[in-house]
């Protein structure tokens, strides 16, 4: 790790600690991982409670047009990993992901980030028989050299999943909808999803200058009407989501999800 990456990450440790510290936080000094997931989570949610994001909180229901019941279906949650877990925002984040899928109905999805391939398999799952999902990650068995900046987080995802030989949804008849893609995503060739995409989920490196070229790629894939999603927005670690939604949201209606970290928009 670079010495000013790690004097950033440092800092930002540090002020995580003091603002979101209390006494029961320490309780879990013996398990500094954990501490700090609970820290930034207090942190977090502090900011949605208090209307803090600088983005308007909105149900997905009060945004996109829906009957008043809307039937979401999820994939087996103990293969492959899951967004259910201690921290409720990431299960706040699937559903609606689930949600926005049920009632726009896209034909076609494109994803930037497939990791283990869970949030694909949902995809699939919650869109008509006909669609089509495609999932874009970095080669798995070859190195890389990316063209952006990344934060070290990303870098760890990198090297924690670049061995991974397959995905949670391969051996399920519902993978003939999904089709994984392999590559930079600076510099991948987008050209054929031009103006076809109905919804584009951005949740690949999370730097600035990745979630920024990823989201200027996708509105050039998606038309009026589609929806473009990001993950991760608000949270308090090293992240450039929320410094570029934020900024984009100056010039677009951008909206955040109750309770988790979902940010999205339809594109106009």
């Amino acid at each position: 790790m670079k010495l000013k990456q790690a004097i950033k990450i440092t800092a930002v440790v540090i002020r995580n600690i003091i603002l979101g510290g209390n006494l029961i936080s320490l309780t879990l000094a013996k398990s500094p991982r954990r501490m700090i997931e609970y820290i930034s989570e207090i942190l977090f949610l502090y900011k949605a409670l208090n209307s803090k994001r600088g983005i308007p909180l909105r149900n997905v229901f009060e945004v996109l047009p829906s009957n008043d019941s809307v039937n979401v279906k999820l994939g087996n949650l103990t293969s492959g990993g899951s967004w259910f877990g201690a921290q409720a925002s990431y299960t706040a984040d699937i559903l609606n992901l689930c949600l926005i899928c049920q009632i726009i109905s896209p034909k076609v999805v494109f994803e930037i980030g497939t990791l283990r391939g869970y949030t694909a398999y949902q995809f699939a799952l919650n869109t008509p028989d006909d669609g089509k999902i495609y999932t874009l990650d970095l080669p798995k068995d070859e190195s890389i050299q990316l063209t952006l900046h990344t934060t070290h987080l990303d870098d760890l995802h990198i090297n924690s999943y670049a061995k991974m030989e397959s995905y949670c949804v391969e051996s399920r008849t519902i993978a003939k909808k999904i089709t994984c893609l392999f590559g930079d995503s600076a510099v991948f060739d987008f050209s054929p999803f031009y103006e076809k995409v109905d919804l584009f989920f951005i949740d690949g490196a999370h730097s600035y200058e990745y979630v920024r070229s990823d989201t200027l790629n996708a509105l050039k894939c998606c038309h009026p009407g589609s929806v473009i999603a990001w993950h991760d927005f608000g949270r308090v670690g090293i992240n450039g989501v929320t410094k570029w939604i934020l900024e984009l949201s100056k010039t677009q209606k951008i909206y955040s999800v109750p309770g988790g970290s979902l940010a999205f928009m339809i594109v106009k």
